[in-house]
């Protein structure tokens, strides 16, 4: 949110396998952001604590793709220390809404559903001040909707207009699949997809979240760039797997 408000373009990478170290690298060579993914990684709360721990530590911000939209999910990862939630494949406005709502507690008039337990990690364990909390927590934890099928492209008008969504994380791997393009992100079709999806964001005003799929640095350059260009704020530049893969070859 810093580096947003200054104008900077936050960079951060996924991690997929289940490493403490990998987190403080990448806060070691200041990426702003790191993403745990629990939808394809090797781990879930047990070890995601320890990443954000390491996050912490490392001074990056951690936030978790959260294996569903299920609201005991999104809560368990914000009490565990979690900065926000990337909610996976959400294709209507009411989906929006369920995850906006259990990441945020009620206050002041809005839908909030985050259960209220001042016993968690996030809470500093039972020592914080409680409405002072409640108030950090609901401006400062972050939500990104993960818009990766055709129904979450039609729907895309509605969806930015939810009020607390702070990102749409664009998906186009899956969304090349679901439409019949296995693997083919650049197909126009499914950049055509992407591109409603970056219009509709930005006449939200809602940051979008590109990630690149490059494997050489020359290249990562012109994609960032590309998405740049088009309306992105936000850049992945790939997950763990996808970084040590392209090293070793």
């Amino acid at each position: 949110k810093e580096a947003l408000g200054s104008g900077a373009i936050p960079v951060g990478i996924g991690v997929q396998i289940a490493s403490p170290e990998i987190v403080e690298i990448a806060g070691a060579v200041c990426y702003e952001f790191v993403f745990l993914d629990c939808e394809h990684g090797s781990f879930f709360i047990e070890t995601a604590v320890d990443m954000v721990r390491a996050a912490d530590s490392a001074g990056t911000t951690p936030l978790v793709r959260v294996p569903s939209q299920e609201p005991s999910c999104i809560m368990r990862m914000l009490d565990a220390g979690a900065m926000g939630v990337i909610v996976p494949n959400v294709t209507t406005r009411s989906e929006a809404e369920a995850s906006v709502a259990a990441a945020k507690y009620k206050m002041n008039g809005n839908r909030g559903a985050r259960g209220a337990c001042p016993g968690t990690r996030a809470s500093r364990h039972q020592t914080s001040n409680w409405p002072e909390f409640v108030s950090w927590s609901n401006a400062n934890t972050m939500v990104w909707l993960l818009i990766e099928s055709p129904d979450g492209v039609e729907n895309i008008e509605d969806i930015v207009t939810v009020p607390g969504v702070d990102a749409i994380m664009l998906g186009p791997f899956d969304l090349a699949h679901a439409m019949g393009l296995p693997g083919q992100t650049r197909h126009p079709e499914v950049v055509q997809s992407c591109m409603r999806v970056i219009a509709a964001a930005k006449n939200a005003r809602v940051d979008v979240v590109a990630t690149l799929f490059s494997a050489t640095p020359n290249e990562m350059r012109v994609e960032k760039q590309r998405w740049i260009d088009v309306g992105a704020r936000i850049l992945v530049v790939g997950s763990d797997r996808r970084i040590i893969v392209t090293a070793l070859r």
